[in-house]
């Protein structure tokens, strides 16, 4: 182990670098386009006026006030000193668009990164809170390298060793660049079922060192990450007709909470910001919180009153 919370994994695979477009948006277009359309309301000018003054169609200014696009240094200075941005504003907005154009850090892995995981990771390492339900597995960023190692075989049944440490590497690099920022806390709160802890996944020294790893949080509240098991005696609660999902929510004013929803597909996949549908997993998180034990309950207190997976 190299340090607190941080397991040691293989070392990764040959990174594949391929040549096409990074993966969607970073989290500084998205603050850059939220930014930039704030300025515009605040400033009394319609998007019509604003797209006027570029010479563009109003639909290319929404999707730079989308993130969709990437915009030209000097379609940012213009704009702002339309809204009326300070000088210094500029500059630290063309630097912000600077940062825009690097690509992610997840870049190395695009070869087994499917587009719509590098959106959330894109977003899950800018946040500051992440609010999480695990109904049947524990959440990726929780993982040990024999559980999630485990998990990916089953993903990905067909892949070589090769992308599974590659996929292993990933999952490690993500869990740094989430939980453990230079400087920062990121609050990490999990509401797992108490099948996912009494449900074998890998050897039983895996489990064994999987649940000791999940533990260590109801020992340990200063490292920013709580973990509340939610016991199958304590009946049924809002989050049933969930599946696995993830809230995550941010210190930037201009960028929305998102709220997502994995699937057993791609496809299946919904990462969305609409606010009635945050509001309404929010309230179900809440409510499920107060109905199972409190954080600080060891886990060999909920599991002791049958075997525990480790010992078949």
């Amino acid at each position: 182990m190299s340090g607190q919370g941080e397991y040691a994994y293989p070392p990764s695979a040959r990174q594949v670098v391929l040549s096409r477009a990074r993966s969607g948006p970073t989290v500084a277009l998205r603050l850059l386009a939220a930014d930039l359309q704030a300025r515009r309301v605040a400033a009394g000018i319609t998007a019509d006026a604003a797209a006027a003054s570029l010479g563009v169609h109003t639909m290319t200014l929404s999707r730079l006030e989308q993130a969709h696009t990437v915009p030209k240094p000097a379609t940012v200075s213009h704009l702002l000193r339309l809204y009326g941005a300070p000088e210094a504003e500029v500059d630290a907005a063309l630097a912000a668009l600077s940062e825009a154009k690097q690509p992610g850090w997840w870049h190395p892995w695009r070869d087994v990164l499917p587009e719509h995981l590098a959106g959330v990771i894109d977003l899950e390492s800018a946040a500051d809170l992440i609010r999480a339900y695990a109904p049947a597995v524990v959440p990726e960023l929780l993982q040990t390298p024999g559980y999630a190692r485990s998990m990916l075989l089953l993903h990905h049944p067909q892949a070589s060793p090769d992308e599974i440490d590659r996929r292993l590497e990933l999952l490690r690099v993500r869990q740094q660049q989430v939980l453990r920022r230079p400087g920062r806390t990121v609050m990490l709160w999990a509401l797992v079922e108490e099948v996912v802890l009494r449900r074998r996944v890998g050897s039983r020294s895996d489990m064994a060192e999987q649940v000791e790893y999940l533990d260590r949080f109801t020992r340990d509240r200063s490292s920013g990450i709580t973990v509340q098991v939610i016991r199958a005696a304590d009946g049924p609660h809002p989050l049933l007709l969930s599946g696995a999902t993830s809230i995550l929510r941010y210190d930037h004013a201009p960028l929305a909470d998102r709220l997502v929803i994995r699937g057993l597909h791609p496809e299946a996949a919904i990462l969305t910001e609409d606010p009635s549908a945050i509001s309404t997993y929010l309230t179900a998180m809440d409510a499920t919180a107060v109905i199972a034990p409190s954080p600080s309950t060891p886990l060999d207190r909920i599991l002791n009153t049958e075997k525990d997976p480790a010992d078949d």
